[in-house]
């Protein structure tokens, strides 16, 4: 499976990341953030699923004006199909830690969301937990930092540490 940053770096010009130190996820992450064991992203389906549950569950829903210390957490089912013979899911969460100067709050746009998702994707295979900054974009979202986690899990419910 393939995962392309490429199309959300031409609406999201700015992404940062930084390793978060102990993750209490699952306590194995490397100097990336990235996790070292558990379910892969190539166990839940393709990109394309991965993509359609994300937009469905949270960046085409979960957008709009957030706070710094408000937080989104959930659990997004990847439904199977005739290559997976399962449900499968993936636990996706974030805290806004940073907003822009002079403001309450910070538009976190579809882009910023997927540019969030991806960024984790795309460079850890297990999932994994970074501290990102991300925007403008250009569907109008704002510069926002967060802490941001994306995990692989096999079953529908995010198995047993969700």
């Amino acid at each position: 499976m393939q995962f392309s940053l490429n199309t959300t770096l031409a609406t999201v010009p700015f992404l940062t990341t930084t390793a978060l130190a102990g993750t209490g996820i699952n306590g194995s992450a490397d100097f990336r953030g990235c996790f070292d064991k558990g379910e892969k992203w190539t166990d839940l389906g393709t990109s394309e699923q991965i993509h359609a549950a994300l937009d469905s569950n949270a960046c085409n829903v979960d957008t709009g004006a957030w706070k710094v210390g408000e937080v989104l957490d959930i659990c997004i089912c990847v439904e199977k199909t005739s290559h997976y013979s399962a449900d499968n899911s993936f636990h996706f969460s974030w805290t806004i830690t940073s907003v822009p100067d002079g403001q309450d709050t910070a538009t976190l746009s579809h882009d910023v969301c997927v540019g969030f998702a991806e960024e984790i994707i795309n460079k850890c295979p297990h999932g994994g937990v970074f501290d990102m900054q991300s925007g403008p974009s250009a569907d109008g979202g704002d510069v926002v930092g967060a802490a941001v986690t994306a995990d692989p899990q096999q079953g529908p419910d995010c198995g047993t540490e969700f």
